[in-house]
């Protein structure tokens, strides 16, 4: 019998494990609680671009020109392609969408940078919520074992590059040894790294760190997402409110009412997400509050139910002058460890899907609603991948203790202030290149140990991933989506088809690779 072990619950997750053969007996590892994930929380809808009569191309040339041309077309072309029949499945085996209530059709929505209405909703702003419990539902088999509050860090690794199984730490702190045939990474992106996200849990996703160790190149970690529209202050925020809003008629304004997106972009307020942050953060760097005018949109509250609640919740005044107080946060990460689309790596019989992974789907921007379409889309051919693969015997693996830096807290502490102003929605070459420096007398100062706890590992999670980022921003000498350069702010078309790596070397360094990319239309 087949024994495969999943890291992490979201969708990317629950689609693998929906995927596989029945037989399989599957463990299911997760750092916090089954359905204490970003997925959960996903507002916004999924793509579905079946019915524009195109193939996708229109939903394929969105993706693409959101991405700042860094994508690969023919990635993009093969995710959104599969999407189709998979999400018509769905819907067919029970998974439900908001309907249009006079025609009772599929409700298509709009949202940023989409040239079409091609958004599909559940429960309004409920999406990632209704499709987990559809997933979690809809489960194929009785032989799963969920670790919840456990985790992973690290391999079981043979020098011939076989992965054996994991070591994970469970909830009682507990180093424990796990055997499977196949590992599969979901855990998610790292944009907690910033002190305002908007991401389900404060403790950082490892799923990069371990590819890291296992000398799997990370690619694109420069490029992270701020959604423009967390609710609140650049000081204090509370949840999203997701691009929907904007997509059914709320405009950008700032305190004294004005809309300031027009000037800035043909979509005005529904720009993609790297410009109309920048516009929102240019705002706020003039001293103005912003908000999103939400007058022209009808039933708000039964449209959009979890986010009213939430303003109701914190902001009733500004509810009242049909106002929501916004500000940019971190919110998706496009880089991850490099693999392919069905979650195949340079390890053999270790994958990684979802917003762990980097295919070069999302380029240097993600495409509102691409997503859960990805998570599903890469899940599926991660199972169905795993189901061609014959048993193989398993072995016992030496494992290694690892041996990491034990950070100081206020050290930490003292970094992370400054991680949004330095690496944030505005970059600058000199201010990034002292913060690395910063980065790395911390790593050298402190004391290496193979004896060491949860807590610790976080820290160090975070450090290092603080170190990758930073490295990375500094050798993309361009603007290009949501990565802007004050030093170097315009994009160079001699660096559009070039990715960022970074991968565990004697020294450690940033590669510019030059990658093969469908420059030209891929569909007759």
């Amino acid at each position: 019998m087949k024994k495969v072990i999943v890291i992490g619950s979201g969708i990317a997750a629950l689609s693998a494990i929906h995927a596989l053969d029945v037989e399989t007996e599957i463990i299911c590892i997760t750092k916090d609680k089954l359905k204490k994930h970003n997925s959960f929380l996903a507002q916004g809808g999924i793509c579905f671009s079946k019915y524009e009569h195109d193939e996708g191309q229109s939903h394929i040339e969105d993706t693409f020109l959101a991405g700042n041309e860094l994508g690969d077309r023919k990635v993009i072309q093969s995710i959104i392609q599969h999407s189709h029949d998979m999400i018509q499945q769905m819907m067919d085996d029970g998974m439900e969408f908001d309907k249009n209530p006079q025609n009772h059709a599929l409700d298509f929505a709009m949202e940023g940078a989409h040239s079409k209405a091609r958004i599909l909703h559940a429960g309004g702003d409920q999406t990632g919520a209704r499709i987990t419990q559809y997933l979690l539902k809809n489960l194929p088999t009785n032989k799963i074992t969920f670790y919840e509050n456990s985790e992973v860090i690290d391999l079981l690794c043979d020098d011939s590059n076989q992965v054996f199984g994991v070591i994970a730490l469970d909830d009682a702190h507990n180093q424990i040894t796990i055997e499977a045939h196949d590992v599969i990474l979901a855990t998610g992106g790292y944009s907690n790294l910033f002190p305002t996200h908007s991401g389900a849990s404060n403790s950082m996703s490892s799923g990069h760190m371990i590819g890291y160790h296992h000398h799997l190149p990370l690619q694109h970690m420069e490029m992270i997402q701020f959604h423009p529209t967390l609710l609140g202050t650049n000081s204090h925020t509370f949840g999203l409110v997701s691009e929907a809003v904007r997509g059914h008629g709320g405009i950008l304004v700032n305190e004294l009412n004005q809309p300031f997106m027009d000037d800035i972009h043909p979509l005005g307020s529904l720009a993609p997400r790297d410009i109309t942050s920048r516009a929102l953060f240019t705002q706020q760097q003039l001293g103005h509050q912003c908000f999103i005018n939400i007058e022209e949109i009808d039933n708000f509250p039964n449209r959009f139910p979890t986010i009213y609640k939430n303003v109701i919740q914190h902001f009733p005044h500004f509810y009242k002058k049909h106002r929501i107080p916004v500000t940019p946060g971190a919110h998706y990460t496009m880089g991850g460890i490099k693999s392919n689309i069905d979650g195949s790596t340079d390890l053999q019989h270790f994958y990684v899907i979802g917003e762990a992974s980097s295919t070069n789907f999302h380029g240097a921007n993600r495409l509102a609603s691409n997503s859960l379409l990805e998570a599903l889309v890469m899940g599926n051919l991660c199972g169905k991948s795993i189901n061609q693969s014959s048993v193989r015997p398993l072995q016992t693996v030496d494992y290694k203790p690892l041996c990491i830096p034990k950070i100081k807290t206020n050290d930490l502490n003292k970094l992370s202030q400054s991680t949004f102003h330095i690496l944030g929605i505005e970059r600058n070459g000199h201010c990034m290149s002292q913060y690395l420096k910063d980065i790395r007398n911390c790593i050298k100062n402190a004391t290496y140990t193979e004896d060491w706890t949860k807590e610790d590992w976080q820290r160090y999670v975070r450090i290092k991933t603080l170190e990758i980022v930073c490295l990375s921003a500094l050798s993309r000498e361009e603007s290009r989506g949501v990565h802007y350069r004050t030093d170097f702010p315009n994009s160079q078309s001699h660096l559009q088809n070039t990715d960022i790596e970074i991968k565990m070397e004697d020294k450690f360094n940033a590669k510019q690779v030059t990658s093969t990319r469908e420059t030209e239309t891929i569909l007759p």
